[in-house]
């Protein structure tokens, strides 16, 4: 029967036996949690180190074979993020129920209860289906979390189906309550259908009530367990059940795009890379920038972990909690789920004594022999969690007011950038401006994308030609207005591969920085760049402007 990874009652076995034991296909799990440390030993180790078939025996937890909606197999998960609940797999066939639970269950019909091993205590860890003829593991010292603070997660797909993913958290001392609330203490009853809905909709809902927040511009994926090896990607994000936000898995499936599904090609979530060996890597797993989606690991990125940052509310109370993990397939009918232990703290107790211990354990935070992330910022301690967005879906970040402001450069050589307008919580109707982030981070902030395509500073804004005998006043290039005509015959004294700064390079008459490239090069003209319309991150990588209105990609010149 099936065991529940977090915790487990086993009265629930038997029930579950009868509800599971027939089901209209078999599959094993083809994603896992693997930071923090997972109860199913998801680690960022696991692809490396496990077989398939032991990976695919670690990954069985929290399957749900068949998700869709409207009797209609193409109605996967990801078609309506967050709405596909444990209701739902109980009812869709008629006869075969299956049991869904936010913390991970496992499947019975393919495994034997004699290697199961149950991981029902905090921090203790069960190798399940793939424990046959090894010692139970070691436990596990959980991560602490600070109240208020922004912490690390991450998982790892054997086999692709795309969609997005989602993070939330209960308290254990609830989750233990919902068992002995609804379910009999005897360890030989059976509970009832009642009893379990009723124990399965309290522990949902003590999920679902803490669904957490997203850092804006954390996401990366990283190659393998090798911390310096990344690539840093632009999110992108769906609002699912409750105004929940669903974040897409950044890479997508074999031909999903190329042949019309939702996203986009897998070069166009691309930022930049960590260093040159993550970036082949990258290309031997995906294909060059000329490849969307039809790389030789398109559908099995097993050697990439998907990262990010979320908030933790700072009105948890301290103690033991699980963290859930969601994945909602797009191109398969199909969900996974997995958790883990954490321990929430207080701000004044992890600033005290777990800051060093949590880098040590984590070790995302800041990396002593390699750059660390450039994305999120650091985080304030504590942080309230961001308010609900207006557009983009990403809350702005705590800024401080009290600093005297100081003008980011804007133009020389030549040139003159203005500054555009931030839209929803970036520029609170005027209350921020790109002055104010370079006054209280600078460059670092580029990495957002809205502050990327607005501000000067980090190379966007509007851009216009000055020359000698005209005003200052000059108006800047806007998105109604054609870019010069010509080049201008003089850019500067220097060619622009002189420069290696990219707000200088962008400052410059005549010059544009190439992101990926990350060089200053001559600035190309319109006709070169209107063939990346709609794609921003492959109009940005060529050294052409970005106009984020119309989605337009624009040349300097022509």
């Amino acid at each position: 029967p099936p065991t529940n990874t977090c915790n487990h009652h086993p009265t629930l076995y038997v029930a579950l036996l009868t509800l599971l034991t027939i089901a209209p296909s078999s599959v094993n799990g083809h994603g896992i949690l693997s930071k923090p440390s997972s109860k199913s030993a998801g680690t960022f180790k696991v692809p490396q180190d496990e077989t398939l078939t032991t990976y695919f025996a670690l990954a069985s937890f929290g399957i749900i074979d068949k998700a869709y909606f409207d009797g209609d197999h193409a109605q996967t998960p990801w078609t309506r993020p967050g709405e596909f609940s444990w209701e739902h797999a109980r009812d869709l066939i008629p006869g075969h129920p299956q049991t869904m639970h936010h913390a991970g269950a496992m499947r019975a019909e393919s495994h034997s209860a004699s290697v199961w091993a149950p991981a029902t205590e905090f921090g203790q860890v069960t190798l399940g289906a793939a424990a046959a003829g090894k010692p139970p593991p070691d436990d596990i010292t959980p991560p602490k979390w600070q109240a208020g603070s922004a912490q690390e997660t991450a998982w790892n797909a054997y086999a692709n189906h795309s969609g997005g993913y989602i993070y939330m958290l209960c308290k254990k001392s609830t989750f233990d309550a919902c068992k002995s609330t609804y379910l009999p203490t005897s360890t030989t009853a059976q509970p009832t259908q009642e009893q379990i809905n009723n124990y399965l909709n309290c522990v949902w809902t003590c999920f679902e009530d803490n669904t957490l927040e997203w850092v804006p511009g954390s996401q990366r994926v990283q190659y393998q367990d090798d911390d310096c090896s990344y690539v840093t990607t632009t999110e992108m994000e769906k609002v699912g059940q409750d105004n929940h936000i669903w974040r897409f898995t950044p890479i997508p499936d074999t031909n999903q795009i190329t042949l019309g599904g939702e996203g986009v090609c897998t070069w166009d979530s691309v930022d930049q890379f960590s260093n040159a060996k993550v970036e082949q890597e990258f290309i031997e797993s995906f294909g060059d920038s000329n490849v969307c989606d039809a790389g030789p690991d398109q559908h099995g990125p097993k050697s990439w972990h998907v990262i990010d940052q979320v908030y933790v509310p700072p009105n948890l109370q301290p103690g033991e909690y699980l963290v859930s993990w969601r994945w909602d397939s797009y191109m398969a009918d199909q969900l996974w789920t997995g958790c883990a232990d954490v321990e929430i703290v207080a701000a004044s107790t992890a600033n005290s004594d777990s800051s060093s211990s949590h880098e040590e354990e984590e070790g995302i935070l800041q990396q002593q022999d390699c750059p660390s992330p450039p994305v999120p910022l650091p985080v304030p301690s504590p942080v309230a969690p961001p308010s609900q967005p207006s557009e983009p879906t990403t809350a702005s970040p705590v800024i401080s007011t009290t600093d005297p402001p100081t003008k980011a450069p804007t133009s020389t050589g030549g040139a003159v950038c203005t500054d555009m307008e931030l839209p929803g919580n970036w520029g609170a109707n005027g209350l921020y401006t790109c002055d104010t982030y370079y006054n209280h981070g600078g460059m670092a902030y580029c990495a957002h994308a809205v502050l990327d395509e607005s501000c000067c500073f980090c190379g966007g804004g509007m851009i216009s030609s000055v020359i000698a005998t005209e005003s200052p006043s000059s108006s800047p290039i806007s998105e109604e207005s054609s870019a010069p005509s010509t080049s201008p015959s003089e850019s500067s004294s220097a060619s622009c591969d002189s420069y290696v700064d990219k707000s200088a390079c962008m400052a410059v008459n005549g010059c544009s920085w190439r992101r990926r490239s990350e060089v200053c090069g001559d600035a190309p003209l319109n006709s070169e760049c209107q063939q990346w319309d709609q794609q921003r991150n492959r109009c940005k990588n060529k050294g052409c402007k970005w106009m984020s209105g119309s989605k337009k990609c624009k040349g300097f010149w022509g």
